[in-house]
């Protein structure tokens, strides 16, 4: 029992560690991509490796123009995202634009699952490891 203990409290101590190492590269990388739009609060961020996958689900609110922006570290590649409602309807997916961003508005507030994969790397020894962050924004009115 000790030792679960153990595993569970290093675990998530692992979790708060890689996600306050990608906080710099978000702050340095990212943020531009939002200029125009005020980002939430909500910090979504982890340390991924090529062929990963990893899925985010977040509400959004009637009447608001919103930009997601998926932000990756360089040695990753561009991860490829997709948009869907809960019950599994595609509402955006990059792998035509390669776009980083979708801007957009939900008629009526919602919960929405956003998926993404990192690009698998072929012939390399060594996986690098590198930050992911899913930011979204609120656009600003103009006045």
């Amino acid at each position: 029992m000790k030792t679960l203990l153990l595993s569970i409290v290093l675990l998530s101590g692992f979790t708060q560690f890689a996600s306050a190492q990608c906080r710099p590269f978000v702050k340095n990388n990212c943020k531009d991509a939002l200029s125009g739009y005020i980002p939430n609060e909500n910090f979504n961020a982890a340390k991924l490796m090529p062929g990963d996958i990893a899925e985010a689900q977040m509400t959004f609110y009637a009447g608001t123009d919103y930009r997601l922006l998926v932000c990756t570290q360089f040695m990753l590649g561009q991860a490829s995202f997709q948009v869907t409602d809960l019950d599994g309807n595609e509402i955006y997916n990059n792998t035509n634009d390669h776009s980083d961003h979708f801007d957009f508005r939900v008629s009526g507030t919602q919960e929405l699952i956003i998926n993404l994969q990192i690009p698998a790397q072929k012939d390399v020894q060594i996986n690098p490891q590198g930050c992911v962050a899913i930011l979204v924004g609120i656009k600003v009115e103009a006045n």
